[in-house]
């Protein structure tokens, strides 16, 4: 990787390990044996309008990459976050940086409304979480799934037979899904792997 990405912000970067150096690089080296990957500035990706919305973003972008398939032309961004935690000292809430991960969005040919995809589990459907803008989506192949959205109608032209299928064989079910009209966000909320990685990039690539 032949990138001094520091360049960029001195003072963004600072809060970087050595350890975060040293993954950051070996992803970006893994990524580019099969995309073509390059570093753009963040303003110059969808971020600022999906997360136009958000008055205390969860995640803050250090790194921003456009990633481009070789065969056929399709693009996506991936962005290296820093998650951010929150602390309680006397009484106030304040913000911590704690893991790196990485997310991605990717444009869509059409607006699709507000949609939320995530894979069921037992404690869910105790919380009752799900309960609001829940639009019912009833689909026996697609079951095993709670869609949350603004438009039946949106989220089931979204849910064609395709992307139904890409989303079912991802192989971890922690990931989160949000349609926010034509930009989908996806990512895991784990730690920065190779394999978190690389099975984001199949995804978005594939969706």
């Amino acid at each position: 990787m032949d990138l001094d990405y520091r360049k960029y912000d001195m003072t963004k970067f600072s809060a970087f390990t050595e350890q975060d150096e040293k993954i950051i690089t070996e992803v970006y080296d893994q990524l580019s044996l099969d995309y073509d990957i390059s570093v753009i500035d963040i303003e110059d990706s969808p971020y600022e309008q999906f997360s136009s919305h958000d008055m205390y973003p969860l995640f803050i972008p250090q790194i921003c990459y456009l990633v481009k398939d070789r065969n056929n032309n399709g693009s996506f961004y991936l962005f290296v976050v820093s998650k951010v935690g929150i602390t309680s000292r006397g009484g106030r809430l304040g913000r911590k940086f704690d893991t790196i991960q990485l997310w991605g969005l990717k444009k869509l040919e059409e607006d699709f409304g507000y949609i939320s995809i995530n894979k069921k589990r037992l404690m869910d459907k105790i919380a009752g979480i799900f309960s609001s803008f829940n639009i019912n989506f009833k689909d026996h192949d697609f079951k095993d799934f709670y869609v949350l959205g603004s438009d039946q109608y949106k989220a089931m032209n979204f849910l064609n037979q395709k992307r139904k299928e890409t989303i079912k064989a991802f192989p971890n079910e922690n990931f989160k899904l949000e349609v926010r009209n034509n930009i989908l966000s996806f990512g895991l909320p784990e730690i920065l792997t190779i394999g978190n990685s690389e099975i984001i990039s199949k995804f978005l690539n594939d969706l």
